[in-house]
């Protein structure tokens, strides 16, 4: 009886350091998350700007106040992408706003997986 008591400790310890590396191994650092609104010219949304570190990672879409906006290879200057999430429009003709239920955040594919992060962004307000 005494031993099983070090061995469940044991293993209730390996498998939260294992369950801490295998999660940790999606979290990516983001830095100089920041979004803005704007109202101009008929369009109301958000420009929303992020740096990524890791190369190995594509951001896919992202995710501002229930709003999803596809990233493209054209959101990319340097290290940094910067995205304009459409919230309103009249001067797209059909054009449809994304919604998701998901909090802010950047959806992203790293070995043909796809994940999400949840980011606080932070609102610039000028």
């Amino acid at each position: 009886m005494k031993n099983s008591i070090p061995k469940a400790v044991f293993l209730l310890f390996y498998f939260g350091v294992f369950f801490l590396f295998s999660c940790s191994g999606q979290l990516l650092e983001i830095k100089n998350q920041t979004y803005k609104s704007y109202n101009r010219n008929n369009e109301r949304g958000y420009v929303v700007s992020f740096k990524l570190n890791d190369a190995a990672v594509v951001p896919k879409s992202v995710v501002i106040n229930g709003i999803v906006q596809d990233i493209s290879k054209e959101n990319k200057i340097g290290d940094t992408y910067q995205v304009n999430v459409i919230a309103q429009t009249t001067l797209i003709h059909n054009y449809e706003v994304k919604l998701d239920k998901k909090e802010n955040g950047i959806y992203f594919e790293k070995n043909s997986n796809i994940f999400f992060q949840p980011v606080k962004f932070k609102l610039i307000t000028e």
